[in-house]
């Protein structure tokens, strides 16, 4: 995937995914080909092949992007679990359309990457620890987030951001299990 600053390509890129977006509203990601979301970007195969090598970079690209996770928006200091239950709601209702339409299509599984790059590359993120521990708490946090994800655009709950938050907190402080 294209990771360079030339300005007509990243217009190319994000062409290219908006075109993506559109064609998910649909059609079902299976029907959709590489010609089609050329066709709807305007852009040539060669440009397609020279920013993404698969229609699932596309998706790696909008999770990556416009649609990444930055936990530690608020945090100076420390991540702490309240901040990012609030953080993971506010991003779940606001991203919610687009998360629905990866679930649809069985590409929610590809939030679990973007969501663990995004805890590794946030300084706030467990200060102090070793590298080793900070990569078993981002595996473990994308993966049980990734899930809520899952589980929320798929029953369509109509949970508010304060009650979604705690659900967060709840599950990840080990409260929701009885001790006996």
């Amino acid at each position: 995937m294209y990771r360079g600053n030339n300005p007509i390509a990243r217009t190319s890129q994000q062409n290219i995914a908006d075109a993506l977006v559109r064609l998910l509203k649909q059609e079902p990601y299976s029907s959709i080909t590489i010609s089609g979301i050329c066709r709807e970007a305007d852009v040539s195969r060669q440009t397609f092949y020279s920013l993404f090598s698969s229609r699932e970079n596309i998706v790696l690209y909008l999770l990556d992007t416009c649609h990444t996770f930055e936990p530690g928006k608020e945090c100076s200091n420390t991540l702490s679990l309240s901040i990012l239950s609030r953080e993971y709601a506010a991003y779940l209702i606001d991203k919610r359309e687009l998360l629905t339409l990866l679930e649809q299509n069985d590409l929610i599984y590809l939030l679990h990457g973007s969501l663990y790059d995004s805890f590794i590359q946030c300084p706030c993120f467990l200060r102090g620890e070793t590298p080793a521990r900070r990569a078993f708490c981002s595996e473990f946090i994308a993966g049980g987030l990734s899930g809520i994800a899952r589980i929320y655009v798929e029953q369509g709950t109509g949970l508010s951001q304060d009650a979604l938050t705690e659900t967060i907190r709840a599950l990840f402080s080990g409260e929701m299990f009885p001790e006996k």
